[in-house]
């Protein structure tokens, strides 16, 4: 009796002991499964992200190349600590629909790396264009010089005309000067004789009064 006991003991016990131990097989099973489920979930979702932020740059990549000033500063920006040259490549993109901020980042990323990002007469172009926003007379010449002949930048002479222009109204020398030699120029097609005499008596006039200061 006593022997029967303890196998009927020890069957239960072996019977309890696969239960448990195949619940807790189960267990592990099924968490593992959960696992996987959560990894390959987050990792579709990670994909998905991706991809949608590979959409939405080239719909911001398009946006820029066709001139939206937003789109290029943005793009700028994103650019800017670890890409510069891409940066400038969007801030000049800005830069030349007039924008300052396309501008100041042109020559705040020349100034902050020690790559040549930009040829020098490029960024000497871009630097005086800050500067004669920021009222420099002087700079507003040379940047209107570098437009008018295509010094680091394309040529525009009738841009570069307008610049050299105010520049000269605004009391500056050597533009009153240039001016005075461009319309008798007999390579200039508008030649102005009228108008070359009335930019060398202000320059005359101007160098007088500085020198009798």
């Amino acid at each position: 009796m006593d022997t029967v006991t303890e196998i009927i003991a020890t069957v239960g016990s072996i019977l309890a002991f696969m239960i448990v131990f195949l619940g807790a097989a189960k267990w592990f099973s099924s968490r593992t499964q959960r696992a996987e489920r959560r990894r390959q979930y987050a990792e579709q979702q990670a994909h998905l992200a991706e991809a949608e932020r590979v959409i939405i740059h080239k719909e911001k990549v398009a946006l820029a190349d066709n001139g939206h000033l937003a789109k290029q500063l943005e793009l700028a920006r994103e650019s800017e600590q670890v890409h510069p040259k891409e940066a400038v490549y969007w801030f000049e993109k800005a830069a030349l629909q007039d924008s300052r901020d396309g501008i100041e980042g042109i020559v705040r990323v020349c100034e902050s790396t020690s790559e040549d990002v930009v040829p020098q007469d490029k960024y000497r172009y871009w630097r005086n264009a800050l500067d004669a926003l920021n009222g420099d007379e002087q700079a507003e010449y040379e940047q209107g010089i570098a437009l008018f002949e295509g010094f680091g930048i394309r040529s525009n002479m009738d841009k570069g005309l307008q610049l050299i222009e105010h520049a000269a109204s605004r009391r500056c020398v050597r533009a009153q000067m240039f001016l005075a030699d461009w319309y008798k120029s007999p390579e200039n097609p508008l030649a102005d004789a009228e108008k070359a005499k009335m930019w060398r008596s202000m320059s005359e006039h101007v160098d007088f009064n500085e020198h009798s200061k």
